[in-house]
């Protein structure tokens, strides 16, 4: 094996589980055999078999091959939860490629960016954010542009319906040879040619873009190996034995979570269909649609943020709903609440579920999930045990000096699902995967908590400095660079506000220059720019005014104090009656 931790992955015991040596595509084909006839995707109520969906990915990998994409190279999947996305990820596997997974918001300059940074020469996008970026796109090294719509998947009756509502509304793709449209695309290859492994499972598959270990963003590399061993542990997470033989009739998930983040990625898709259920896709990431899937497709299954959880209780149509269907349901991407915890267990009980809501723990620098709360002994504040075949322990910060059971100190992560590093950064990784006196690689994770004495893992908080907007990962460092680059600017600091729904949004506390211009302006021109620059998520809710801003013993801006003077003036604020909300 190729991996560059496999000679410090399992030192301590063989394997609980067995891990296929395939590539991405490779298990879905497995699963594809086994299953044909059974609904892989389920989109906008339209369905498609296993054997249906693996024919459409061979034929766009045919395609791919027709417009020059090879082993090696990246292709840019800029695409909402779309069966173009579930498509296009295995069919660039199946020829050696990479995929880079972006946000389909992400403005231009940051699209720009992804694009020169991964070398991606290929660009898979929706129709509907295509405008925004045909200028920068002009002067990028990308090479084609496959225009994808949401009318390609519906049927006739809503693609009439979304056509006059939205459709109509949306720009053509420019007439240019850089451009081509799904449903021309799909004729470039008469048939796909028979399969030959062009990569294998313990080369860099994906791409995901996050924010580190130290909350600056990184491009995280992982590989096909990564991804099945999650796969491959599907079963034993959601509940079922490892020594009972799984069957997946019936079985589906609502994969609402967002395909660019490794939670959605793995858990939502690759998972569902390596183990032959159903993937629901939902494309549009909003508590009232969520709602609407599960009234209608009644699932077995979601993973969801708590943002969505706490819209779920507040949808009305889901008051008087049954969901005795419901046999698990997960929380990650942000801390989940007990009040919200134990509020939506109430919920369920209450409409016939047996299930409760379960909270786990991962990071992008392996894969997503390491441990979860097990479905009979779950326990609330916690955020579970390591799954199989994962080692979690807490170390003194700065060092790999383990803590007792109790004390506080840094999550440390050892796994098969570790990264093969940071794109083009490979002091950044050694800082991250550190070999221990133990022989072992362990990921640092930046996360502060502690284990109890049954072994179940703690989070408190985030060592690096990164925030949650609705489960969306926003790196405050990066929205103080875009508001320094606005003229009248002296000093920003971006940080963390809490919001009844969304958890948490961003405020910005701005020093303004001597000569810079009136308030009202100055915050127009950021908004401005921050709207240009910055994912929708990232622009600031607030922005507040100061003469300065407090520092540390080193001079740098102390964005901790500004953290605890917010809070507690928000909290006195709130004592007050006053209305504190962003």
């Amino acid at each position: 094996m190729s991996h560059p931790w496999i000679a410090h992955y399992d030192p301590w015991a063989k394997p609980s589980l067995a891990y296929p040596e395939e590539t991405l595509y490779e298990a879905f084909a497995s699963s594809a055999e086994r299953y044909p006839e059974q609904v892989a995707l389920t989109f906008m109520g339209r369905h498609i078999t296993y054997a249906d969906l693996l024919a459409r990915i061979d034929q766009t990998a045919a395609c791919l091959q027709q417009i020059g994409l090879k082993k090696g190279d990246i292709a840019t999947i800029c695409l909402p939860n779309t069966p173009h996305a579930v498509v296009f990820f295995y069919a660039v596997n199946r020829l050696g490629g990479i995929c880079n997974m972006v946000h389909p918001l992400t403005p231009a300059e940051e699209l720009s960016h992804y694009i020169r940074t991964t070398e991606s020469d290929y660009l898979f996008i929706l129709d509907a954010f295509l405008a925004k970026h045909t200028d920068m796109l002009e002067q990028s090294r990308i090479l084609k542009v496959v225009v994808c719509s949401i009318m390609d998947y519906l049927s006739t009756g809503l693609k009439v319906g979304f056509f006059l509502t939205k459709g109509r509304k949306i720009k053509s793709a420019p007439r240019q040879l850089k451009y081509i449209r799904w449903r021309s695309f799909l004729e470039l290859a008469a048939e796909p040619k028979a399969y030959q492994r062009a990569a294998g499972p313990e080369a860099c598959a994906v791409y995901l873009h996050s924010g580190g270990t130290t909350g600056s963003p990184k491009t995280i590399m992982l590989s096909s190996f990564n991804f099945n061993v999650l796969a491959t542990q599907g079963p034993q997470i959601i509940g079922y034995p490892a020594d009972q033989t799984f069957d997946p009739t019936g079985l589906s998930m609502v994969t609402i979570l967002p395909l660019f983040h490794g939670f959605g990625l793995c858990m939502g898709m690759h998972t569902i269909l390596v183990n032959g259920m159903r993937a629901i896709l939902v494309p549009q990431f909003s508590p009232e649609i969520l709602a609407e899937v599960i009234i209608k497709e009644r699932p077995s299954f979601i993973a969801a943020v708590p943002t969505l959880f706490e819209g779920i209780l507040k949808n009305e149509k889901l008051k008087k709903t049954d969901l005795s269907c419901l046999k698990s349901l997960f929380c990650g991407g942000d801390s989940l609440p007990r009040d919200l915890k134990r509020r939506f267990d109430t919920f369920l009980a209450e409409r016939g579920a047996t299930c409760s809501l379960r909270e786990g723990y991962g990071l992008t620098e392996t894969v997503t999930v390491c441990a979860v709360n097990p479905l009979l002994d779950a326990r609330e504040e916690t955020v579970g045990l390591p799954l199989a075949d994962i080692l979690m322990k807490v170390v003194e910060p700065g060092t790999d000096r383990e803590v007792d059971p109790g004390q506080d100190g840094e999550f440390c992560v050892h796994a098969p699902t570790i990264m093969l590093g940071y794109l083009n950064d490979p002091q950044a990784t050694a800082e991250t995967v550190r070999v221990h006196d133990d022989g072992r690689a362990w990921v640092h994770t930046g996360d502060f908590g502690y284990m109890d004495t049954d072994g179940y893992f703690h989070f408190k908080q985030r060592i690096k400095r990164i925030l949650k907007v609705s489960g969306i990962p926003v790196f405050p460092s990066q929205v103080e660079d875009v508001i320094a680059e606005v003229p009248g600017v002296r000093l920003a600091c971006a940080i963390g506000v809490p919001h009844p729904y969304k958890m948490q949004v961003v405020k910005a506390f701005v020093v303004p220059e001597a000569d810079a211009p009136d308030e009202n302006t100055l915050r127009e021109n950021i908004l401005d720019r921050c709207g240009k620059a910055l994912i929708s998520y990232a622009v600031p809710k607030e922005i507040e005014f100061c003469d300065d801003l407090p520092r540390t013993k080193v001079g740098k801006i102390d964005f901790v104090s500004l953290e605890r003077i917010e809070l507690e003036r928000r909290n006195l604020e709130a004592e007050a009656g006053e209305d504190v909300t962003a």
